[in-house]
């Protein structure tokens, strides 16, 4: 069997999936591919880690109008937002006001 039909077909299928789950499905989908366990603390097996991660990608590029930093972006390519930009989302992650310090 020629794997380029192979591959397209499987590819096909798993953007159909991705069009169909909804956004809590994917949410988890994704944390768990961050975290590399279930939300039961079950760690995800190689394979699952390898198609939860194809089927989150499948998913942002259909649905993802506001990609965050390499999250891939509705055209299908990886978003990367400029240095100045990251730069100034770090700048102000660090002000002091939301920060609480506990005296131990």
């Amino acid at each position: 069997m020629n794997p380029k039909v192979v591959q397209g077909k499987y590819q096909s299928n798993i953007n159909e999936y991705a069009k169909n789950i909804s956004p809590e499905l994917y949410q988890k989908l994704s944390t768990a591919v961050e975290t590399g366990k279930w939300l039961d603390g079950a760690p995800l097996s190689e394979e699952q880690k390898a198609h939860s991660l194809q089927l989150v990608m499948a998913y942002q590029k259909q649905f993802n109008i506001d990609p965050d930093h390499f999250t891939i972006a509705q055209n299908g390519e990886i978003y990367m937002q400029p240095k100045s930009e990251l730069k100034k989302q770090f700048a102000s992650a660090d002000d002091k006001d939301d920060l609480h310090l506990l005296k131990l």
